[in-house]
């Protein structure tokens, strides 16, 4: 049997060829295993932003409710086993090892080729089957209607945000975007929606009516109101919960509050949880590389934002947290998002920026993003992001903050880098504002 890092190589190979949008590949390799997505109810989460802290919530609420919940999302940070846990344990690599072996075989002998996304998904489908779960979180991978998740059995299904990405996937238009993100919408299971364009309200509303499934709009049917300090109160469907605090940090993620706390509303008879539990949750959940403050002195950020809504959103929450403070922003983006727009949104508030790469083809040429801001701030190329963190690190007062943002694949790479200074700090092995 492969080791778990030739068995990883090897999922990873799977990556390679133009993205397939097909539901017919997964119905046959699902029912190859009998169909584990049908053995347990799933809270299905699609939209454009806001998916995966919002699934982050519900796992943590859902997990402090004694339910074993299981969590499926991507894409990962650091290790590939992030992207399948089942409460605070993710998959193990003997798991991952024999969890492949046997879908290769199967699939192999049943001459059915998958993608890397549909390959993982099965594995994530088979293994909350086999560990009999409660409750799956599961995180839509791109659309909706064609996405390899499409085929579990909700509780109800979530949308949080439409805006403009993968567009070459899912259409130029916000009506297009929504109505492939609105295939997640089932014959007469409610659907939760977050804050939405307007253009698309009435679609979303059409489209559920004709499937039977009852609607629920943050800001209609339930909403929050914010208070000091971060505090908000929801203003449910049903019912209300004063004095909530949250650990991700934005209004953002407040507004992706609201909609994991409709939808626990909306299923609530199937899974009920005490206030308690739900302020508990919001007041201890994690979600890294969302606005994840890593280091102090300086003061290092990371956030995922890699498309235009993301970034509009990551500049009002830095906005309220930087108190005068410089940014010294390290950006990198993949060729096909909007980085031009995610650049001219942050060049506005930051004080220095390097231009990096990820280690991927599909990563934007540095030289190209600095000719977009040339004259506008302070400027560096590096092409590695390391290096280009390193230097900042290096360059920074210990009041300043370092911002990455760009790409997820950006933060994949240069956390561990973080995540050694941390450990170094804690251990009194190198002074504050030092790098390695």
């Amino acid at each position: 049997m492969d080791s778990y890092s030739e068995t990883l190589n090897r999922i990873y190979n799977l990556r390679g060829g133009v993205i397939d949008l097909r539901l017919d590949r997964m119905e046959r390799a699902l029912a190859l295993f009998n169909h584990p997505e049908k053995t347990f109810p799933s809270f299905h989460i699609a939209g454009t932003n806001g998916k995966g802290s919002t699934a982050a919530m519900l796992h943590r609420i859902l997990c402090l409710g004694g339910y074993r919940t299981a969590l499926y999302t991507s894409p990962h940070l650091v290790s590939f086993a992030e992207r399948i846990r089942i409460g605070d344990r993710e998959i193990s690599p003997d798991e991952v090892v024999a969890l492949a072996a046997e879908v290769w075989q199967r699939t192999l002998a049943a001459d059915t080729s998958l993608t890397f996304f549909e390959f993982v998904t099965v594995m994530a489908f088979v293994h909350f089957a086999r560990q009999e779960v409660d409750v799956a979180v599961v995180e839509v991978g791109l659309g909706g209607r064609l996405d390899a998740t499409n085929l579990v059995r909700p509780v109800v299904s979530v949308i949080t945000t439409i805006s403009k990405d993968h567009e070459a996937y899912l259409g130029s238009d916000l009506r297009s975007i929504a109505r492939e993100k609105a295939g997640i919408i089932k014959p007469k299971v409610p659907v939760v929606l977050g804050a939405l364009p307007a253009e698309v309200v009435e679609l979303f509303e059409e489209i559920a009516l004709g499937r039977e499934a009852q609607t629920y709009f943050f800001e209609r049917e339930f909403r929050i109101f914010l208070k000091n300090q971060g505090v908000f109160d929801y203003i449910g469907i049903h019912q209300n919960t004063p004095e909530l605090s949250l650990a991700l940090r934005g209004r953002h993620q407040r507004n992706n509050a609201a909609v994991a706390l409709g939808a626990l509303e909306v299923a609530g008879g199937a899974f009920p949880v005490s206030g308690s539990l739900i302020r508990e949750g919001l007041a201890t959940v994690s979600w890294p590389g969302r606005f994840e403050i890593m280091l102090e002195r300086p003061t290092v950020v990371l956030d995922g934002a890699h498309n235009g809504e993301g970034v509009k959103a990551l500049v009002e929450t830095i906005e309220d947290f930087r108190q005068g403070r410089r940014i010294k922003l390290l950006f990198a983006s993949m060729e096909d998002k909007e980085w031009r727009l995610m650049l001219n949104t942050l060049v506005d508030v930051v004080d220095e920026v390097i231009l990096t790469r990820v280690s991927m083809e599909r990563s934007a040429d540095p030289k190209q993003l600095a000719s977009h801001i040339a004259g506008r701030v302070p400027h560096l190329v590096m092409n590695d992001a390391r290096q280009g963190l390193g230097y900042l690190l290096t360059s920074a007062r210990p009041n300043d903050i370092v911002l990455a943002a760009g790409s997820l694949y950006l933060l994949s790479e240069i956390r561990p880098q973080v995540q050694e200074m941390v450990s170094a700090r804690l251990a009194g092995a190198i002074a504050p504002n030092s790098t390695v």
